[in-house]
């Protein structure tokens, strides 16, 4: 039946060419669930812009790179070796139902990879501005968003504490873009936090042209360069250690990227262009940008330098304004990758210089001892990637003006149709600098690390497979909040998967996590032969686990529900055992032009350490994926309704409720009730 199903496809392609697979509005909390998990901590904004944007702008098949289509972290390395043998072979595909002819791919695999891709008639580029706008797609997105209850930031000032928000408390967001299939792009991000009083408080723009001779990319205003394994400048969107144990250990070359997040920081704001020139691709950059940050004055000299670069782009407070965009920072680099013809090997090198206009000097603490300090950082780097058969060797080696060493090592293959494998070794030294890496780690930041990592997926059978990584770690100097050197851990996950059908999928997933770490203990000691006790900090030995448990069923074809379970335990060696659980059941459905997503949860923990985190539903370019603690219930419903082909509008409220009279957070942020509701509308039109 399928070689009938894929004949019929493939005699209807000649007669329309390019012919697409009918897109739908993909899942992209389930997605990410997929291959995430349920992290420790929040998930990079980045994410999720990324995989939209892979959505809306889908990869092309006959144009595609290998690295491109290994960052959508869905094909094995075997799979991607048939696929361009494939493409080579018969030349450009006429359907992307030709996908079922490629040996290798599945049907599963398919599914899963057809939101991101397309198969597009080729067109000649544009020469000028006017014939972009001619043949461009275009939206524009308006949302508003508010947390109904008053926050303490938003009361009247007391005698206790005058420091107050100076905005209102909604939040609002505005975004335009323009796109091209002749490859343009063109659009502006306006952002404004609840507690903001600038209504466009951040502001982002960019415009791009791509595949104009030899010139393959220009770009003017804000953009990422994702270079090499990160250790010099990376994207934002990078997944690191979670469910998919194998294709996420690797960065992919991907060059100048466009930036249109709302995450105030991690981007270049200035011009880079990318230059063909035979086998060489040669990257030009130059980045001048405002920085927030923490101004100090030196009582002896009198000048001023930078305790802090400030990241979390609110401004709030008088304070919080005051630190606004007061440093600036010069960015130039250039990236030179030589690729062979069979795109079997690739190497490069890398060199960026940074340049702040007053000295970044961190607080006198034994664990800044050995960061950055001064004005300027030069970094230069040399990465790799070569192909042998089902294996990928790829790596990348960087020095940071102070003499500190960043490298990343591993490979990445596929050992037959059912097994893959990942080995990763990597090396941080404790003065390594590089304020735009994001290589594989443990550590937030590329820096005062040693690891390696062995990750592992094999499908038993069609319907059952297994997956598991272990990661070794040592920092060999101190840490924030870890008063001692070296120190070190570990960390595995298992998982396994049942999934009979496109349908149906269940899965079990465990994490045992091991550090060293400070907590503070009760000892007792004699004054004056009097018996008292005191609250010390020592180093102890910290475990938690997590424990996952997801069923996810498609009834019909407007029906499906999600039900989720998790479960953890944090001790610290010689304390007692503390614990949390959730469990949250979802009901969507599709009805056409509506649709609606909803969520019922239950919670308990004993304290934050045992957190939850579970991914929800929200509205387009947004996430949501708050951390469940204490005790209580919390919901969702979310309704998109599609009120002409152009227009959609998207409705969301959630609310949490917690028992024992428990109250939101602390300081400015404080709601002191027992609930929290949050209401969010968005418009879309798309023209």
């Amino acid at each position: 039946m399928k070689k009938l199903l894929l004949l019929y496809l493939s005699v209807c392609s000649f007669n329309t060419y390019a012919q697409e697979y009918p897109r739908k509005e993909i899942n992209i909390r389930n997605f990410i669930q997929d291959i995430v998990g349920n992290p420790d901590g929040g998930v990079n904004e980045d994410l999720f812009e990324s995989l939209y944007q892979n959505y809306l702008n889908p990869i092309d098949l006959n144009k595609v790179t290998r690295e491109q289509l290994a960052s959508v972290y869905i094909l094995s390395e075997k799979q991607l070796n048939s696929f361009f043998s494939y493409r080579q072979k018969v030349g450009n595909l006429l359907s992307i139902y030709e996908l079922q002819a490629v040996t290798d791919f599945d049907l599963r695999t398919i599914y899963k990879l057809i939101p991101f891709v397309a198969v597009k008639p080729d067109g000649l580029s544009f020469g000028t501005l006017t014939d972009g706008f001619g043949g461009s797609n275009q939206y524009l997105l308006l949302r508003y968003a508010q947390i109904l209850e008053t926050k303490k930031g938003f009361t009247e000032p007391d005698s206790r504490s005058k420091v107050r928000y100076e905005g209102s408390p909604f939040k609002l967001y505005a975004r335009y873009k323009m796109y091209s299939q002749k490859d343009f792009s063109l659009g502006f991000t306006i952002e404004k936090d609840e507690g903001e009083s600038q209504l466009t408080d951040f502001k982002s723009f960019h415009i791009q042209f791509q595949n104009k001779g030899h010139w393959k990319n220009i770009t003017l205003g804000d953009y990422q360069l994702q270079l090499g394994q990160g250790l010099v400048s990376s994207a934002g969107f990078y997944i690191g250690k979670g469910s998919e144990t194998v294709l996420t250990t690797r960065r992919n070359q991907l060059g100048v990227r466009p930036y249109t997040s709302t995450l105030e920081n991690n981007f270049f704001r200035g011009i880079a262009a990318t230059y063909q020139l035979g086998k060489f691709d040669i990257i030009g950059f130059y980045s001048r940008i405002k920085r927030d940050a923490n101004l100090v004055q030196d009582k002896a000299t009198n000048l001023e330098y930078a305790s802090s670069l400030l990241t979390s782009g609110l401004h709030r407070t008088l304070s919080e304004i005051a630190d606004q965009s007061i440093l600036t920072e010069e960015n130039i680099g250039t990236n030179i990758t030589y690729k062979n013809k069979e795109n079997t090997l690739q190497i490069g090198f890398t060199a960026l210089k940074t340049n702040f206009e007053k000295p970044i000097q961190k607080a006198e603490k034994v664990y800044n001892l050995y960061e950055f300090s001064g004005t300027e950082n030069l970094l230069m780097g040399l990465h790799y990637s070569y192909n042998y058969q089902n294996l990928n060797f790829f790596g990348e080696i960087a020095r940071s003006v102070s003499g500190g060493i960043g490298a990343v090592s591993g490979v990445l293959g596929s050992l037959g149709k059912r097994t893959d494998f990942s080995v990763l070794f990597r090396k941080y030294d404790r003065d390594f600098h590089s304020f735009y890496a994001n290589g594989f780690s443990e550590n937030s930041r590329n820096i005062n690390e040693t690891g390696l990592y062995l990750g592992v997926k094999h499908a038993l059978t069609k319907t059952w497979s297994v997956a598991g990584y272990f990661d070794y770690f040592q920092f060999p100097w101190y840490r924030y909040l870890v008063d001692k050197q070296p120190t070190s851990g570990f960390d595995y996950l298992g998982r396994i998967t049942y999934q009979p059908s496109k349908t149906l999928q269940v899965f079990f997933q465990f994490r045992q996590e091991n550090k060293e770490e400070n907590t503070k203990i009760t000892e007792t000691y004699v004054d004056k032969k009097t018996e008292k006790t005191r609250e010390v900090t020592v180093i102890r030995n910290r475990t938690r686990r997590v424990f996952i448990a997801n069923l996810d069923y498609k009834i019909s074809k407007i029906w499906n529900i999600q039900t989720r379970a998790s479960y953890s335990t944090y001790r610290f060696d010689g304390q007692d055992l503390t614990q949390g659980f959730a469990i949250a059941q979802d009901v969507n459905a599709d009805l056409g032009k509506l649709s609606f997503s909803s969520r019922l949860a239950f919670f308990k923990t004993d304290d934050y350490d045992n957190r939850q985190y579970f991914y929800e539903q929200d509205v387009l370019y947004a996430f949501t994926f708050p951390a469940y603690y204490q005790h209580g219930i919390r919901h969702y419903l979310m309704v998109q309704y599609k009120l002409t082909r152009n227009v959609d509008v998207w409705v969301r409220w959630a609310r949490t409720d917690l028992f024992n009279g428990g109250i939101f957070s602390s300081g400015l942020e404080e709601i002191p009730l027992s609930h929290r509701s949050e209401v969010k509308f968005q418009l879309r039109l798309h023209f």
